[in-house]
């Protein structure tokens, strides 16, 4: 739990050294839910079990399952990014006309790549433990309760980061001083230990 609360904090220093402005930030924790989109789906694809079933579901039905949530999870994450884009580009709209304006000035030019870096290889860690914990060491596998309940929490962090740090992030905009960025990073952070208590209480 402490390492994701320092991984969460390093946005503090991109605001405070890194200059880093409302948008930026907002685009960091985009990336960062698709990341962990990405480990969410690798985990029901490849761990779930329908109830009762020995072998689990088939190569097909896994792939048809990892194909809808990743389009439909896909769909949510770029209307965000739209709304991001629309309501706090700003001056950036002016030099971001496409994927790699936005990869070279954002996500390399204010170093995002480093903080979403971390974050990969971290949900990977975790997905390669529950792969040996479940397959190794013979864990009881996940049912179709708990692939319902691990993908509705990803969902929900959707929503509640789309409303919560939206809404910090009219505040900030709105004030002009970097102190608003601070309080809306601990509330991101606050949110985040609030999603790992309950992924843990599923995999217990």
């Amino acid at each position: 739990m402490s390492l994701i609360v320092l991984s969460n904090l390093v946005p503090l220093l991109g605001i405070l050294f890194w200059g880093w402005d409302t948008f930026v930030l907002l685009c960091l924790y985009c990336l960062e839910t698709a990341a962990i989109g990405f480990w969410t789906i690798a985990r029901v694809a490849t761990m779930s079990r329908d109830p009762g079933s020995v072998a689990g579901r088939s190569i097909a039905g896994t792939l048809a399952l990892a194909g809808f949530f990743t389009v439909h999870a896909g769909l949510f994450m770029t209307v965000h990014m739209l709304f991001i884009y629309t309501l706090f580009a700003g001056p950036w709209a002016g030099r971001i006309h496409d994927a790699r304006d936005f990869i070279s000035l954002i996500v390399i030019g204010k170093d995002l790549w480093i903080p979403l870096l971390a974050l990969f290889v971290g949900q990977g860690a975790i997905f390669i433990n529950d792969a040996v914990n479940r397959f190794v060491f013979a864990k009881a596998p996940l049912t179709g309760a708990d692939t319902g309940a691990i993908m509705g929490g990803f969902y929900k962090r959707i929503v509640i980061m789309h409303l919560a740090i939206m809404g910090g992030a009219f505040i900030a905009q709105a004030i002009g001083t970097a102190a608003p960025l601070i309080v809306l990073v601990l509330l991101k952070v606050t949110i985040e230990i609030r999603f790992q208590i309950k992924a843990r209480s599923i995999k217990a």
